[in-house]
């Protein structure tokens, strides 16, 4: 009978050693910290864009609410996408409209004056029974609206 002796050989571990180990942690830390530090970013523009825009939205309102111009509704021109306001102290007629993203407010023989910028959509309504001016504007996917009666 014939015995076979086996040789002892080295065998081969599969695995990390220390020293990768510590490096693949370090690596996946730092993207971790990169990709925290974009989203602090994205997450401060995008409030300082919603602050932005709800102070535009404000001064908006403050215009088409303001006693110096008393404004009065005249019509809607769902055909150019208009709101017609008639102004007793100014004895002129104001025309809101959305141009290239924007609100402006023009009259006929003078230029205009922007009021609302990156706006994606208005809705001009007037609501007879209530005597009252609907407005709904969307700025940067976020609605604001505005009821006024008058």
């Amino acid at each position: 009978m014939k015995i076979k002796l086996k040789l002892c050989q080295k065998s081969k571990k599969s695995g990390f050693t220390l020293l990768e180990t510590i490096i693949a942690i370090g690596i996946t830390c730092l993207t971790c910290m990169m990709i925290f530090s974009t989203l602090q970013i994205v997450w401060k523009i995008n409030a300082n864009e919603t602050k932005n825009d709800r102070l535009q939205w404000e001064q908006f309102r403050s215009v088409i609410e303001s006693s110096n111009l008393d404004f009065k509704y005249v019509r809607v021109d769902n055909e150019n996408n208009e709101l017609i306001l008639y102004s007793d102290a100014m004895d002129d007629f104001y025309e809101l409209d959305l141009y290239k993203q924007q609100i402006r407010m023009r009259r006929k023989i003078d230029g205009y004056m922007p009021l609302l910028y990156n706006v994606q959509k208005v809705e001009w309504r007037y609501n007879e029974n209530r005597k009252s001016i609907f407005i709904s504007i969307r700025i940067h996917g976020r609605e604001y609206i505005m009821d006024r009666k008058k």
